[in-house]
């Protein structure tokens, strides 16, 4: 092992304890417990719990009462926000104590999520200590990071399963791939543009086509099994969820909207589409492509909060791979410590506003301003510029791998 990978590798680990520490002793694990039987964690709990209990979670009828038999999360809905693909997932923790399952769900999430973006890090900037050591400090004391923490939020296994098909694909394991897809499943309202961005590639690049079957197959397998045990959370979910969830969250449409009204959801939706068009001028499966459209799909995502920002941090370590890859290493570092330092510092600022307005629709701006500085930084990669002497390999090439 070369002394810059030694480095970057102590930097790393040095930064994670350091946030680990800031989330133990500064604030959000105390939170955290103050608000256990109240976060959103203890409200997803509920469902498994719920079924556990002979309780359908998307019967308005009893359901309510569970919930506060239960002593969760008090919602407004009448039914439980998730899936039932996402309760049959959960069913494990279901079976444990509110308290005890916490506890296991945030350290399997901030686990894998350090040990996930570390992999990321080594493979697409190895050696930089500096990079390694802000985007590791950035996972936990990031906005994002503790307050997915302090919500037991789903954020931090997201990432970590995005990262893992990204590296899965890269390295021709579709299954492993596969597998990890089946987390979208959770909130697929969050991954409508990644799903895109990954089936586009499998047109051409058999990597791409093989994970993307084997997705398909084993998504569809879960999807219909769980709605046949549960055929009627579909009317109810309908019914409620979405005109309750979708008004206020940290989107385009909702951002657009309380500025300018109706035309400022006509707004919104052009402006996605823009995004889809610079997202197209890639090459499909590239590395480029892959940083673009997984930051495209938290920008222009339908419904989001900003613990989900986390998902930033897959398409930053890639398109600052890129940069690195081409000789750039200016450029890469500036990418990377201005991700990093947008979410120690300029997050929490959006967060703090969005808590004095009991609304933290404007946070939006984070992923957008992400999605645009990983566009400009990798426009010299776009399809329409010859591959020769560029790090973005042909489809041919990928596809020989």
């Amino acid at each position: 092992m070369s002394p810059q990978i030694r480095r970057a590798d102590l930097a790393y680990v040095v930064a994670i304890l350091l946030g680990v520490l800031f989330v133990i002793f500064l604030g959000p694990l105390e939170r955290r417990l103050e608000i256990l039987h109240i976060n959103d964690f203890s409200g997803f709990w509920a469902g498994p719990r719920a079924v556990l209990a002979g309780v359908s979670p998307w019967d308005p009828a009893n359901y309510p009462a569970a919930r506060i038999a239960f002593d969760t999360q008090r919602d407004d809905a009448s039914v439980l926000n998730y899936m039932p693909w996402t309760v049959i997932a959960l069913l494990p923790l279901g079976l444990l104590p509110l308290d005890v399952a916490a506890w296991i769900w945030m350290a399997v999430s901030m686990i894998c999520a350090a040990v996930a973006l570390r992999a990321l890090l080594r493979e697409f900037v190895p050696g930089r200590a500096v990079i390694h050591g802000l985007l590791g400090l950035a996972l936990f004391a990031g906005q994002p990071g503790f307050h997915t923490i302090v919500l037991g939020q789903w954020a931090l296994l997201l990432m970590s399963a995005v990262a893992a098909i990204v590296l899965a694909v890269r390295a021709g394991h579709a299954r492993r791939a596969g597998f990890a897809a089946l987390a979208f499943l959770a909130k697929p309202q969050l991954f409508v543009w990644t799903a895109l961005g990954l089936a586009i590639p499998a047109l051409f690049d058999t990597r791409y086509r093989r994970f993307v079957a084997f997705a398909i197959v084993l998504a569809g397998a879960l999807v219909v099994s769980a709605w046949l045990a549960y055929p009627q959370w579909f009317p109810a979910w309908l019914s409620d969820i979405p005109a309750r969830r979708t008004g206020r969250s940290a989107v385009l449409l909702s951002a657009f909207g309380q500025l300018l009204g109706t035309p400022g959801r006509f707004l919104a939706i052009a402006v996605i589409g823009v995004g889809l068009v610079l997202a197209s001028r890639f090459v499909p499966g590239s590395d480029s492509w892959l940083a673009v459209w997984l930051a495209f799909s938290s920008a222009g995502a339908i419904y989001s909060w900003s613990y989900d920002h986390v998902l930033l941090f897959v398409p930053l370590v890639i398109a600052s791979g890129v940069l690195a890859a081409a000789g750039r290493e200016r450029a890469a570092k500036r990418l990377a410590i201005a991700g990093a330092l947008t979410l120690l510092l300029v997050s929490p600022i959006f967060y703090a506003v969005g808590v004095l307005r009991h609304d933290e629709t404007f946070s939006i701006a984070v992923p957008v301003a992400f999605f645009i500085a990983i566009v400009w930084s990798l426009w010299p990669y776009r399809r329409d510029v010859l591959p020769e002497g560029s790090p973005v390999p042909s489809l041919q090439v990928q596809a020989q791998r």
